[in-house]
Order: structure tokens, then sequence, then C-alpha cells
């Protein structure tokens, strides 16, 4: 029996094919890292539940063992909202899955209540941006129907294509199960907007999933594109998977080729099956080679149907030659001529073995200051920041230390307010009168500093926050000299430039999240203290690294 879930349309159609294929070796179970990557969404689905729940009229079925019999019965007795529900599968459709909430919308022509599907989601999904027609409603988290929505002045984040599709999914297994509400296929989505429309400054966003939102590729089109629905884009992907399970179903000799092959995306970093596929790919396979502004799966798909599936396979090919039959086959996406360029001078360099190539012969300039501060900031998952870090050299009095503004806490806006007002003060204080410069890598610590400026209208930090004097982003400096194979980030800079190492074996501001979640959420104080203890080491060797970099580039 094929039954598909919410997540198969927008991902790897190889893990499908795995699934449903009879000679595929069984997957490694890893329970830990799966709960380590979820852990953030669910303690973000944890504040949101108990909201649901509250409206008045809702059940809430969540974990509860006779789920799937009571939801036909809420849905039976039309409650407004449902938490979660246990949807039947759909045999006929192939689908299965489950929301985590179910939304009384109009009721159907034969006079039962219809729904409609409700995802959380621990990020954005709303952006400013001017609608030529309204395709997005949001309505009050305690009051979530769509008939009380009203039209925001923004819209969904082009990014989220993916939420739109497991909606998608949702109405398709309804319609098939004879529960949605009649009419156009809508779905809703709570993520970590603020909203100043309301009071609580959260909301339901109502999507279309009609909207034509999303470009796609299209042979037929005479531009090579057209822009589809997010149920449109559903269908679609949902039945070339359900084609690729079928074949695969039906495999009975290792001989026999399959229906899709791998193509390295960020996907892999946490599939089950990578260690099955990785051994299948060209060690010197593009898609598992550039890793900075890769390639997409389709526009890896179209270089190897031309032969070009490999660095050195790229490195020799005439642009020229290849882009005629290149180009109809990737207008999915703007700028594909450019993509392909960039991607060839990656090529170049790694099949040369160069990490770093100096783009020009014109000095580095960054004058020595009295006073040298490096400044690296910390965010959790929802994007606050938790951790203020300096490494201070004075050269009048010889002085070098560290200094670090930390909560290992579960953050408000008051306690990361408070927070930045310290780091705030401190610096002012530290700067004022001197001939000082403050060093970062990047514009993330700057677009930080201004946000948590507007949110807590502290003089201290507005005042640092405008004063662009005093802060040198040195990634424009090495952008302005440098190109990378794997680009420019401070990791990879340092390590090959000045040749530092981090301390951690696994350094990533994506896994400094993990252990942030860890230092405040971990069963013990010692599981809590060793977090809290690796998050300072980590952002240490970050204002360190950057210190290395500003050297390097001086010697340069």
């Amino acid at each position: 029996m094929i039954l598909l879930g919410p997540y198969a349309a927008q991902s790897c159609p190889v893990k499908t094919q795995h699934e449903y294929d009879p000679l595929s070796p069984d997957a490694p179970v890893d329970d830990a890292s799966a709960q380590e990557r979820f852990a953030g969404a669910n303690l973000f689905k944890d504040e949101i539940h108990p909201i649901l729940a509250g409206v008045p009229g809702a059940v809430d079925l969540r974990d509860h063992p006779d789920a799937l019999q009571l939801t036909r019965e809420a849905v039976a007795a039309g409650a407004p909202v449902i938490l979660g529900p246990r949807l039947p599968w759909s045999l006929e459709g192939h689908r299965k899955g489950s929301p985590e909430a179910l939304v009384r919308d109009a009721d159907r022509e034969d006079g039962r209540p219809g729904y409609l599907p409700l995802r959380i989601k621990k990020h954005l999904v709303l952006e400013r941006q001017k609608m030529a027609e309204p395709w997005v409603w949001v309505s009050r988290l305690g009051d979530p129907a769509r008939t009380s929505a009203v039209v925001p002045e923004l819209s969904f984040r082009s990014g989220r294509e993916s939420d739109a599709l497991q909606l998608a999914h949702f109405w398709r297994l309804l319609e098939e199960i004879e529960w949605v509400s009649p009419g156009a296929p809508v779905g809703a989505l709570i993520g970590t907007d603020r909203l100043d429309l309301f009071d609580d400054d959260r909301g339901v966003v109502w999507l279309s999933l009609i909207h034509k939102a999303f470009r796609t590729f299209s042979r037929t089109a005479q531009t090579g594109w057209k822009r589809r629905s997010a149920i449109e884009r559903y269908d679609h992907e949902f039945g070339f998977r359900l084609k690729v399970a079928q074949m695969a179903s039906e495999h009975t000799s290792p001989a026999s080729r399959l229906m899709v092959q791998p193509i390295v995306t960020r996907e892999c970093n946490s599939c089950q099956w990578w260690s099955v596929c990785a051994p299948a790919l060209d060690d010197d396979d593009l898609s598992a080679q550039i890793l900075k502004s890769p390639l997409d799966v389709r526009e890896i798909g179209a270089l190897r149907k031309l032969g070009v599936a490999t660095v050195q396979d790229l490195v020799s090919i005439d642009l020229d030659d290849l882009m005629p039959r290149y180009l109809p086959e990737v207008q999915h996406r703007p700028g594909g001529a450019g993509r392909l360029e960039l991607a060839k001078r990656r090529a170049r360099l790694i099949a040369d073995g160069v990490t770093l190539d100096r783009i020009n012969d014109i000095p580095v300039r960054l004058p020595e200051h009295e006073l040298e501060v490096d400044f690296d900031i910390e965010t959790s998952r929802d994007d606050r920041i938790y951790l203020w870090g300096f490494l201070v050299h004075d050269r009048a009095s010889g002085e070098v230390y560290y200094k670090a503004f930390a909560e290992f806490e579960t953050l408000e806006d008051h306690t990361e307010g408070d927070l930045a007002k310290q780091a705030a003060a401190w610096l002012v204080d530290l700067c004022a009168g001197r001939d000082a410069m403050v060093y970062h890598y990047s514009d993330y610590e700057l677009v930080h500093l201004a946000k948590v400026g507007g949110m807590t209208q502290d003089a201290g930090v507005l005042s640092l926050a405008a004063n662009h004097a005093l802060f040198t982003d040195l990634f424009t400096t090495v952008r302005d000299h440098w190109f990378g194979a794997q680009g420019l980030g401070l990791k990879v800079v340092a390590a090959e430039g000045p040749g530092f190492s981090w301390r951690d074996v696994d350094p990533s501001g994506l896994a400094s999240q993990t252990w942030f979640d860890e230092a405040v959420n971990g069963a013990t104080e010692a599981v809590r203290s060793a977090a809290a203890t690796r998050l300072l080491e980590y952002n240490e060797d970050d204002v360190r690294a950057t210190f290395a970099v500003r050297e390097w580039l001086r010697r340069n």
C-alpha cells in the first residue's frame, strides 16, 4: 500500500523511492537527532496550543489514544476548532497525515460541517509586500475562523512554498474524505510573525491555495516559466512522487534503473537515507562539491542530461556551447546564466585545490586604532539575542580580554532588551573618548542591534546602532579582495587565511541554537551548565577568529 504524507511533495523524491523500494536497505533510525531537530518547533507549538484549545467549543485531542474516532465525532458535531485531530487515510488518493488543527468553515452542500487545515510553523510566514490582489488574510488566535479574518498589508513569504504545499496536501486529503469546506482551496498557518493588527500580536494566516504565486518551469510557455498556485504545484509534485513510489515498489533487480538518482541538497544533512545515497554519488559530483550558492535540483538534473555531472565536467566544457542547450531547461528561476558561470568559477578553484582566490592586487587598508574590539552575537531559534561577545585589544594598556553578556533562559522582549542595554552601555563607556573601532563579520550584528534598539527604544542602544563610524564590517573588506570556492563565511576565511581553528569540533550558528536549547531546557544542571560553557567558548572563538582575520588582512 502506497501512502504519502504531507512532506512528500516538498522533499527529495529519492526518499520516497527508498521507502518503497524492496531492494533498498533499511534506513538507520536516529531518534535523538530527530528530537533535537524538532525540539524548538515543539516548544513553539506548546505556546500556541493552549490558546487554540481555549477557543469556546474547541476540542483538544492531542495525544488521545482514540483520536481518530473522536475526530470523526468532533467533525460531525461541528466543533469550531479541533486541536490534534487524527484524519483517516485516503487509500484511493494515496494520502495520509494530520495537521495540527482543523478550523470549521462553511458547511458542505449536504449540511454537514466543513473544515480547513491549520499548521503551526516556528518561522516567519509573512513579509512586507503590497498585494495586487488579496490572497492572504489574518484572524486572531483566539478567534481563528476565516470569517473573522482581515486583509493585512503583508504578503506570504516567497520562500515558504513548502508550507503552502503541506496545506495543499491536507486540503486534498480533507476533500477525499469529504470533510473539506466547499469552495476554493484555502489553508491556515500560525507562524512567529508579530502583527500590529491585534493586541496579542499573534495571528492565524489564511492562504489562498489557488493564487498563482510560485514561479515554475514551463516547457510550453514562451518565457520558459509560469506562475502556478500551491495546489497546482502540489498536485504536480505529489503525482511525480506517487509515480516514483509505484515504480520503486516494482523494483526486483539491482540491475534495473530506478526513476530518480541522488542529488545533494541541504535536506541531505538531516536525511536518514544519506548513508545509502552517498556511495551512489561520484566523489567529484557537482551537487556534492559546490555547496556555496549551489545549483538547485532542476539545474543539476539539466546538466546531468547534457553530460555535465562532475566538477571536472563543468571545468572542461565550453559554456558558450552549453548555454543554448542548458538555459531553456532552467527558466524556473531568473539569472540561470550567471548562476552557471559562478558555479564554473567555483568548480575551477575546487579542481585546482584553491579555497580563496585573490581577485586583485589592491592593498588592503585597515588602519590600526588605540582600542580595537571584535564583536559577535548569538541568537536563539526565535531570533532573540541571548549572548553579546567582545574581544578587547587595548593597545595603550596592553590588555587583551574577552567580555560576554549572556542570558541562558527563555527570553522575552524585556529580558532581551535588558541584556542589550547592559552590553551597549558597557561598549559605549569603553569606547568613550578613545580612538576606537569595533569589528564584526557581515552585517548580522548591526541589523540585530538596530532591531533591538527599535524594540527597546533605549537611548544607549539606539545611539550605538546609529554610530556607523564606530563599526567596520570585515566581510566587505574580504569580499572586495577575494573570491571563495565555498563562499566567504567567517569559518571558511578564518580557517583558510590565518589558519584559525575553533575548539568545538562542529562549530556553526545553527548548531549553537541547539546548544542554547540545551542550556535552557537541559534535563539536569550539569547538562545545562555544559551547554552554556560550550556557547561561551564558541562565541569567544568567533571573536578571536574575527581578530585573526583582521590581522591576516593587514598582512595582505
